[in-house]
């Protein structure tokens, strides 16, 4: 399977552990739009919410063929690290018209895409695929925002496959 199921469950507690993660991998990728984000009140929940709720389907300016390749992708990869890196490449690319706005600007921006050429395949994926995001940062992340210590053999066999279940970073 390809673990989708976790992300709708009650309180959407993974897919909140997910926005969590891109947050950080924003403050380790592109520190000067994460504090930006930041000065200006910006969660960076509000908008990745919906891009990783529906695999970036939420994005009505983004082109079929962006969507597939990047579906194609994580059906080969089995990981969510494309979604990662996607929405990463979504925001450098973006980066010098965010900086120029406040938080109304932003949104609005970050909701409608009005200069969708980014979003095209051969300029996002591009992108996308030279930014380093690895399974391993990716849990590291995880367990960074939900203050959980590695895994360790003394945890049963059953609360590995729930936490492996409700991981999107594995």
């Amino acid at each position: 399977t390809y673990g989708l199921q976790h992300m709708y469950w009650p309180e959407l507690r993974c897919l909140k552990t997910c926005c969590k993660v891109f947050e950080r991998l924003i403050e380790i990728k592109l520190p000067v739009l994460a504090d930006h984000f930041d000065h200006h009140g910006l969660n960076v929940g509000i908008f990745a919410l919906g891009w990783f709720q529906t695999l970036f389907l939420y994005l009505p300016s983004m082109p079929t063929a962006t969507v597939c390749h990047i579906w194609d992708i994580w059906l080969v990869e089995r990981s969510f690290k494309i979604f990662f890196r996607v929405g990463t490449a979504i925001l450098f690319l973006s980066q010098p018209i965010l900086l120029n706005h406040e938080l109304e600007g932003m949104m609005t921006y970050l909701n409608t895409f009005p200069d969708a050429t980014l979003l095209n395949p051969d300029i996002l994926l591009a992108c996308a695929l030279q930014i380093k995001v690895t399974n391993r940062m990716l849990e590291d992340i995880e367990r960074e925002v939900t203050g959980q210590a590695p895994m360790t053999t003394a945890v049963s066999d059953e609360d590995v496959e729930r936490k492996a279940a409700c991981s999107p970073c594995r």
